[in-house]
């Protein structure tokens, strides 16, 4: 859920939706972020697109603390690979 700030600061209900609910039943089971092990999980990571049709099963999602979640979405460079071939001639 690593949404706009104009999104997090709208008041949350009292009848959570079916997302809040799966996410929050994720949550209840996974305590502890996924990714560092330190600080307690608050949000349920999707590592599949919107869409696909296996997004919503726990296997492909991940318990995440709020810096955790937002390094997971921070952009990566893209990695530039050189192809190097080395020729060894036999005696």
């Amino acid at each position: 859920m690593s949404n706009t700030r104009a999104w997090r600061a709208k008041p949350r209900t009292n009848k959570p939706n079916s997302r809040q609910k799966r996410n929050g039943l994720f949550l209840d089971a996974h305590p502890v972020c996924q990714h560092c092990g330190a600080r307690p999980a608050v949000e349920a990571h999707h590592q599949l697109r919107r869409g696909h049709p296996l997004r919503y099963l726990w296997q492909f999602m991940r318990a995440l603390c709020v810096s955790c979640h937002v390094e997971e979405h921070k952009p990566r460079p893209a990695v530039r690979t050189r192809l190097v071939l080395v020729i060894v001639w036999g005696r």
